[in-house]
């Protein structure tokens, strides 16, 4: 059994050699036999010649920045599953770059591993490094969107989820085979969702680890600007909301409606787009009213 990790960067050299480094440590606790194999897409930060310097075992991939994470995760485990050493028994592993792992973390695994069901696939949790809140994780649907979800804290026991966050993932080959691998075709969210989902419709269990095996701080927010500015972030390539991602997930669970569901995600996003504009509008509004006093009372007193 062998565990082959495939991880997309771009100019976080110093975050992605730690999580090699972290995920090499876990898997010599475990006795584990570990390979990477990593979609360097246009770092100008030199992360790939430091990747080389480290005594793991890590192939390079090359791109030229216009990747993003689904493509470049593709492309890496097209790369792995092309190679002749790959044998039914072994797994992929998907690592995001930011990703710690606990020391713990790949014994946790070859434990899950031993217990779940033959030809699982399985889905480890992360935790904020500060708070300890659960920050990624497996999915289940909640509510009447099919895009809606919300996050499965882990338990002592594995459990089944619907969907899950692509932070840290483990596939069996054969599981990967069948199902297709990762979808690059997605522009750079929701090919993690659409994975598990696929997963469901072929039959394929879809189990969270117990407890979390890492830490990973949620992704900033990015501060709100004009609405202009904000509609450009919200559909461009890294957008919840990019019309070819949305098309592309939606073709596949609501063939005959997905259109609706895109203009519908889209109403839902100006709605509440507003709604947080509202204070600022009345406090704009509130100002203009009191400058307005001010400026007849002095009138008056002229």
């Amino acid at each position: 059994m062998s565990f082959h990790v495939i991880m997309a960067c771009h100019n976080r050299c110093e975050l992605t050699v730690q999580a090699v480094r972290l995920a090499q440590a876990s898997a010599d606790r475990a006795n584990a036999v570990v390979s990477f194999t990593v979609f360097d897409d246009g770092s100008s930060d030199g992360t790939a010649e430091q990747l080389l310097q480290l005594p793991s075992a890590v192939t390079i991939l090359s791109g030229d920045g216009s990747a993003f994470w689904a493509s470049g995760m593709a492309q890496a485990e097209a790369r792995v599953l092309e190679q002749a050493s790959v044998v039914t028994g072994d797994f992929l592993v998907w690592l995001n770059d930011d990703v710690m792992l606990d020391v713990q973390a790949f014994p946790s695994i070859l434990g899950a591993v031993e217990r779940a069901e033959s030809g699982s696939v399985l889905v480890g949790a992360m935790r904020d490094i500060d708070s300890g809140e659960v920050t990624y994780s497996g999915l289940r649907r909640a509510g009447p969107h099919p895009l809606s979800f919300t996050i499965v804290p882990p338990d002592a026991r594995a459990v089944p989820v619907e969907a899950f966050n692509g932070n840290l993932v483990v596939v069996p080959v054969e599981v990967a085979g069948t199902l297709g691998g990762i979808d690059g075709g997605f522009s750079h969210a929701l090919a993690d969702i659409d994975y598990g989902l696929r997963a469901g419709r072929f039959g394929i269990p879809v189990l969270l680890i117990p407890h979390t095996l890492g830490t990973c701080s949620r992704n900033m927010p990015i501060p709100r600007s004009d609405v202009k500015s904000d509609w450009r972030t919200f559909t461009g390539p890294k957008g919840g909301g990019n019309f070819v991602s949305l098309r592309r997930i939606l073709r596949k669970s609501n063939p005959n409606s997905w259109l609706l569901v895109v203009l519908t995600s889209y109403l839902l996003w100006w709605a509440r787009r507003l709604l947080t504009c509202l204070p600022d509008i009345r406090l704009q509004a509130g100002r203009s009213r009191i400058c307005g006093l001010i400026a007849r009372r002095r009138n008056d007193e002229a």
